[in-house]
């Protein structure tokens, strides 16, 4: 389809007001060709809420220090709000079946957004060849799978916590490619971020499964942020080579009885 003869209301309607009741509540029809803007303002929080089936897999923002962003448990809802009156980024985030663009834009004046809801058009039936092409082949059992396991010998906790216990994981280790941080059910998970070599804090790349998070590399210092309160977590283990391209993500979390 071509996008530049799609009537401007016909765009004007993909984010409307949830049932046209309430601004501050909208529905918008998904579009990856599209940006989406977030409107924000201090001390109140965005819910941005995708499809039931869909699970965050990375988040990357522009300016991590200006806005909190944090992921719920399942992993299908991010909370969005600014840390500053003025402050305008972008940010990406991938889902295990999306691609989403946002621009995240704070004003004293603006009407903040309370909750965004995606909806989706309706997926196109697929042919009977191709579900039959498209179907999992039978599998051999466990054993000739090749399941890739750690020594937990492998696995580094030596891990220092410091600053407001309220933000501290519960668990904290590394494999050597990337870090591990796990919170007690339903509690609220901070804004993860970290320094580089001169002690500027930026964002993070980050998967969410089950109820771990999981860092992209293994840094010296992560910061944990909640509005004005913040933590550390500092990596005290001893450098170590970067482990085999393979993934070992996957297996460290097996080895600890994660999902």
């Amino acid at each position: 389809m071509n996008r530049a003869i799609i009537p401007a209301l016909a765009l004007g309607l993909l984010a409307t007001p949830a049932l046209a009741k309430d601004p501050r509540l909208v529905e918008v029809m998904y579009d990856d060709m599209r940006i989406v803007r977030v409107d924000g303002k201090v001390a109140v929080q965005a819910s941005i809420v995708f499809g039931e089936d869909e699970a965050i897999e990375n988040v990357a923002i522009g300016d991590s220090q200006a806005w909190q962003v944090t992921p719920n448990k399942r992993a299908n809802i991010l909370f969005v709000k600014p840390l500053e009156a003025r402050a305008a980024t972008n940010m990406t985030v991938i889902t295990n079946k999306h691609t989403y663009l946002f621009d995240l834009i704070a004003s004293p004046t603006a009407k903040p957004l309370y909750v965004l809801r995606f909806n989706y058009p309706p997926e196109p039936e697929k042919p009977k060849e191709q579900l039959a092409a498209n179907a999992p082949a039978s599998q051999p059992d466990a054993p000739a799978q090749q399941i890739m396991t750690v020594d937990p010998s492998d696995l580094n906790f030596a891990w220092n916590a410091s600053g407001d216990p309220g933000l501290l994981p519960e668990n904290t280790f590394d494999d050597g490619t990337a870090t591990f941080l796990t919170w007690p059910e339903g509690k609220e998970v901070p804004a993860i971020l970290v320094t580089n070599s001169d002690g500027v804090e930026g964002p993070v790349n980050f998967t969410v499964r089950g109820d771990t998070i999981v860092v992209d590399g293994v840094p010296r210092t992560i910061v944990l942020r909640s509005g004005k309160d913040r933590a550390l977590l500092v990596n005290t283990g001893p450098e170590r080579a970067a482990a085999p391209s393979q993934s070992r993500g996957s297996a460290a979390l097996a080895s600890r009885g994660g999902n």
